[in-house]
């Protein structure tokens, strides 16, 4: 081996990766906290460390990285590394979720319908199950689905979510569409149970989760070329009343 070969197989060794991560994490670069965390977590990169991956998802979660903080809220809630706390779980996931993160927005959704390390609150579950379903997330898309289906009594002073089996049937199309396989299943057996008009709703809920970043019903419904011209109205109606 040239001494040139041995000097480039030196600058890119595995030490010396988590080396240059070390010293940009150090000085407070929050992407590189994230990845550090991430490299001792999985250990991709070097031996295997919880416990500094731990330290590490900390630092960048507390300058404000949403992804370190969701995957905090992960590990208290299944108890990875750490000791199962709902209240560290809902705190993590919180503060991702306020800054958009679909995952954490997905698991407060969870712990809100279910009350784990939060009061119970069947409407703050089914805002957040929506938030996330509009960005793709097919997990929330299948979870926002079945709320629809069976619909959910008021709780903790929470409004009830009446149950709709029109949007349900959208809901577990657009999921299946995302990759969620259970998804499929529930939406044929549910979708022959609807009538006529039902699946027409159906058809133009999809069509509206299908379609994010719109400023508003009107530009939405303007951009809309599957809909026929019949359909827009009513669109517009399941629009508003759904996701306003």
């Amino acid at each position: 081996m040239t001494r040139e070969s041995y000097h480039d197989t030196e600058q890119h060794s595995p030490d010396n990766v988590v080396w240059n991560w070390q010293i940009l994490a150090e000085v407070g670069n929050i992407q590189a906290q994230l990845k550090l965390a991430l490299i001792y977590d999985h250990g991709d990169e070097t031996v295997r460390d919880p416990g500094r991956a731990l330290s590490w998802y900390r630092k960048a979660a507390d300058h404000g990285n949403a992804d370190a903080q969701c995957i905090l809220g992960l590990k208290y809630y299944k108890g990875r590394h750490v000791e199962v706390n709902y209240l560290e779980a809902a705190h993590y996931f919180l503060l991702a979720a306020d800054q958009g993160n679909a995952d954490a927005q997905l698991f407060l959704a969870m712990m809100f319908e279910s009350g784990q390390g939060v009061t119970q609150n069947i409407e703050a579950a089914f805002s957040l199950y929506k938030k996330s379903s509009l960005q793709g997330n097919a997990l929330a898309q299948f979870s926002l689905g079945m709320l629809y289906e069976q619909g959910a009594q008021a709780v903790s002073g929470s409004e009830a979510i009446p149950a709709d089996r029109a949007r349900a049937v959208a809901c577990y199309r657009i999921a299946s569409a995302s990759g969620n396989l259970a998804a499929r299943g529930y939406c044929e057996a549910l979708a022959d149970q609807l009538s006529p008009g039902d699946q027409i709703l159906a058809e133009s809920f999809a069509t509206m989760l299908d379609i994010t970043g719109a400023e508003d019903i009107d530009h939405f419904v303007s951009h809309s070329s599957i809909l026929t011209p019949l359909l827009k109205k009513k669109a517009k109606l399941v629009y508003c009343a759904t996701m306003g």
